[in-house]
């Protein structure tokens, strides 16, 4: 995928029975990358994110949501435009992905409003380290 391909970030649990995904954030948090974001795994126009886990019964713990939360400032950087979204959300799909367990409504909230605040504040700190005048 080109940059300006790329519109959407879907969020998968590990109970999902799609395997392709371009990032796997294990219980730990720690994010392993499977494929190239330019590398069709999925749906066109998306990275596919799945999270290590079934959270039909129960949430992902901080350390998954804060790994989670990291990749997709990462994208937002990179690709200012991504929407993002849980598997469930596509048009057509009958599914419950990423688990009804999982905090959805919370991550869109933080994605419209913390998020942006988030990705500002990483922009201006890296505009600072570059311009800031030698001691």
């Amino acid at each position: 995928m080109r940059l300006g391909e790329v519109r959407f970030a879907l969020v998968h649990h590990g109970a999902c029975p799609e395997t392709g995904f371009h990032y796997r954030i294990r219980s730990s948090g720690e994010t392993e990358t499977c494929a190239s974001e330019s590398e069709r795994v999925g749906r066109a126009h998306c990275i596919e994110i799945v999270l290590e886990g079934d959270f039909s019964e129960q949430r992902p713990g901080d350390a998954q949501i804060e790994g989670l939360r990291a990749v997709l400032l990462t994208l937002k950087q990179r690709y200012p435009r991504i929407a993002i979204g849980g598997h469930r959300q596509v048009r057509g799909e009958q599914t419950t992905c990423p688990g009804r367990r999982f905090p959805l409504r919370e991550l869109l909230a933080w994605s419209r409003s913390g998020l942006l605040a988030e990705r500002d504040a990483a922009l201006e700190a890296d505009v600072e380290r570059q311009y800031r005048p030698p001691h």
